[in-house]
């Protein structure tokens, strides 16, 4: 590629929300590590910093409070916004050290601006939105991340974000012939890397690789759940 030919994906790459430079796309802030099981789905292996990330459809908490368990562990303050109460038992069974979240619970038209406060002080925020900001708002909460080099999930789609996660399929198990408890579940992401597979939760909480039976054609299994009469 000659330099005239690389200047459109140049400019391309600096309309990019989060992304300056194209030089930028590779020396930005150095990604959290995350569980080895989910970094496939992200772009650089970790959850970036300075950035929005998406990640939506089922499960879609679950993953992203595993994705945020290693941050946590390492002693950074992570904080959720918008998630309802979830069971505290069930955090921690995903990884997340409880010492270093805390689960904020707020009226819906109040998320943006509790979570413009969290930014100065947090490493990490998990955000289900009540509403769509605007673009001015986007824009603002954008350049804050970014001044910050927070990492930022959002668990609706939001324009702006610089990678996006989709859980595309979900599927339990446990259940045998109408009886029995759900032990795990079989997960199918799509993201700019790929179609990953992974269990979430695994046997013990946190999460695991797929069986590779599980994977054949690109179709989970679905075991036949029957009624006891």
């Amino acid at each position: 590629m000659d330099v005239m030919s690389a200047v459109p994906l140049v400019e391309q790459l600096s309309r990019e929300m989060g992304i300056s430079t194209a030089t930028a796309l590779f020396d930005g802030p150095a990604p959290r590590t995350v569980d080895p099981v989910l970094a496939p789905m992200f772009r650089r292996g970790g959850l970036p910093r300075g950035e929005i990330v998406t990640l939506t459809g089922g499960q879609s908490l679950s993953c992203a409070l595993a994705t945020i368990a290693v941050a946590t562990q390492e002693q950074k303050w992570c904080a959720g916004i918008g998630l309802g109460e979830p069971a505290v038992s069930s955090i921690a069974d995903l990884g997340v050290d409880l010492d270093h979240f805390v689960n904020l619970v707020t009226p819906a038209e109040d998320w943006l601006r509790v979570a413009s406060i969290l930014i100065e002080s947090f490493d990490v925020l998990v955000v289900d939105p009540g509403f769509l900001p605007s673009a001015g708002e986007r824009a603002r909460l954008l350049a804050k991340v970014r001044e910050r080099k927070i990492s930022f999930i959002s668990l609706t789609s939001m324009p702006g974000s610089t990678e996006q996660i989709t859980i595309t399929d979900t599927q339990w198990s446990g259940m045998e012939h109408g009886h029995g408890r759900l032990r795990s579940c079989l997960v199918q992401v799509r993201s700019q890397t790929g179609t990953h597979r992974f269990l979430l939760p695994g046997p013990d909480g946190t999460p695991v690789e797929a069986p590779a039976s599980t994977s054949a054609e690109g179709r989970f299994e679905r075991p036949v759940i029957r009624s006891v009469s």
